[in-house]
């Protein structure tokens, strides 16, 4: 697939919880790194959000000019329609079932890659409570692949190192091997 069909995405919230919490940052990057989408985002309800703030170091100061959601929702939604492939890190149970509950339509015909989920079967550490492979950070991914002065919980930032890591899954056939090996035991 051509590096320009395929786009990486992250996106910092005011919190965890996708019913209540609310978008602050989306950036969205193609295959050859070049930025397509990166903005801080006003939540309409919350002006405050402490435990995240101590996370993502995004302050109601940083965002409260920036434009809503509901203001940046058509732009973010044709850079995900032109995707042939959607990259993130965890994005498959938070980035874009988070986007989703906010009305950003995330329904489109892209492939999806999580790379989190892909590594962690890379890493190998098995998690006999859950029967399956540890989720890894990204900051540990990132490491692992040798992606070097990375500011972790700033989308932009996330979006490289995510990045950076696909392709380096893609290249590392001795951890694919072994991600393939470990699948296939947990299905028998």
């Amino acid at each position: 697939m051509r590096k320009s069909k395929i786009i990486c995405l992250d996106i910092e919230t005011t919190g965890l919880d996708i019913m209540q919490d609310e978008i602050l940052q989306v950036s969205i990057i193609n295959g050859r790194g070049r930025t397509l989408y990166n903005s801080y985002i006003r939540p309409e309800r919350k002006r405050e959000w402490k435990d995240a703030e101590k996370i993502n170091k995004i302050s109601w100061q940083a965002v409260r000019n920036a434009p809503s959601l509901k203001h940046e929702k058509k732009k973010i939604e044709r850079i995900l329609q032109k995707a042939g492939l959607i990259v993130g890190y965890n994005h498959k149970a938070f980035d874009l079932p988070f986007m989703a509950a906010r009305g950003i339509n995330t329904a489109v015909k892209a492939e999806i890659y999580d790379v989190m989920l892909e590594f962690s079967y890379i890493a190998g550490e098995y998690d006999e409570e859950h029967n399956g492979y540890k989720w890894k950070p990204l900051t540990y991914c990132a490491k692992y692949y040798g992606y070097v002065n990375y500011k972790a919980h700033d989308a932009l930032e996330d979006v490289r190192a995510t990045l950076h890591c696909y392709f380096s899954i893609r290249r590392d056939k001795r951890g694919r091997r072994a991600a393939e090996r470990r699948k296939e035991a947990l299905h028998e």
